[in-house]
């Protein structure tokens, strides 16, 4: 296996994101003025299949789309990009997944997602690539497929000894079965609460986020917590990682980013704080960027990381 250049299998979703721009979110029933939009090509397996590759990772993305003109775009945006869609299955049945998302002046966001044919990837489909994952260095999934379909790939990597990451994102507890099959757990803040009980701010309410997640079969929880930078928990210690400080615009897709980031880190034999590091740096780089689409390029990230350091 070559760690200049990791493989790394992402099974996830493909959306088309359609992309507010405004003064601040509207209340319910309030119809507020956008100062400006973007319809751009999304879904967080996407997202995460093109970080990856913009930092040297060879990518397969594992998916579904609609037989229509978003799932086309979609599919030219990941060949524009290296991504290998050879896996990609087009449903006749159901429109290409949509995601609506607004973002206010400060950078925050508020997602809507139609997830159309991400459900209705099959398990069959994911069986049909099961040597692709069992090459790989590293699998990457996420909860905007079905849990079958996740369950699927990382027994399929759990088995051939392939690290897996796993972004419960968005979260739901229907993902805790499958704690004990990944090498890592990737949540933020609000994801670990959903999973836990526990929000991860402060040390006690930490401690117990992390032993609940891993008492469920966490052997690896890395906590993303945005301006707070990211906790690592390997089973024994505990190890915060520093954020970098950037101003963000917008912050739709950082979590994808860092994740792409962090796989690629651990596909290379970084440890999992280096990993995190770089996945941070990744991270930050995105949120000065407009548009989910705002992972960066390896020579983008070494002239960040250098300039921080």
């Amino acid at each position: 296996m070559s760690h200049a250049s990791p493989k790394i299998v992402v099974v996830g979703s493909i959306n088309c994101d359609i992309v507010t721009y405004l003064k601040q979110f509207p209340q319910p029933n309030e119809t507020v003025f956008a100062h400006g939009y973007e319809i751009a090509i999304g879904g967080k397996g996407l997202n995460q299949a093109v970080a990856a590759k913009r930092l040297g990772a060879q990518v397969s993305m594992i998916g579904c789309i609609g037989d229509d003109d978003f799932g086309r775009q979609a599919c030219a945006h990941l060949l524009a990009n290296g991504v290998n869609c050879d896996s990609v299955m087009v449903s006749d049945m159901t429109p290409t997944g949509v995601a609506t998302i607004a973002v206010n002046d400060a950078g925050d966001n508020m997602i809507s997602v139609a997830s159309g044919a991400n459900l209705a990837l099959t398990v069959a489909h994911v069986m049909a690539f099961r040597e692709l994952i069992e090459s790989a260095d590293v699998l990457i999934t996420q909860s905007e497929v079905s849990v079958d379909v996740m369950t699927c790939a990382l027994e399929i990597a759990n088995g051939a000894g392939v690290k897996s990451i796993l972004n419960p994102a968005p979260a739901n507890k229907t993902v805790l079965p499958l704690l004990k099959f990944c090498t890592y757990i990737t949540p933020n803040e609000s994801e670990t609460q959903t999973l836990s009980g526990f929000y991860p701010e402060g040390d006690a309410d930490i401690a117990k986020a992390i032993a609940n997640l891993s008492a469920q079969g966490a052997s690896n929880i890395v906590i993303t917590c945005g301006s707070r930078g990211s906790l690592i928990h390997n089973g024994d210690t505990l190890i915060s990682v520093a954020p970098y400080k950037v101003v963000s615009v917008d912050s739709t897709g950082a979590g994808d980013v860092f994740n792409g980031a962090f796989a690629v880190g651990i596909a290379s034999g970084m440890s999992a704080p280096d990993a995190a590091r770089q996945a941070s740096a990744a991270a930050a780089i995105s949120v000065t960027r407009k548009t989910a689409d705002s992972a960066p390029t390896r020579s983008e990230l070494d002239a960040f990381v250098s300039k921080h350091a």
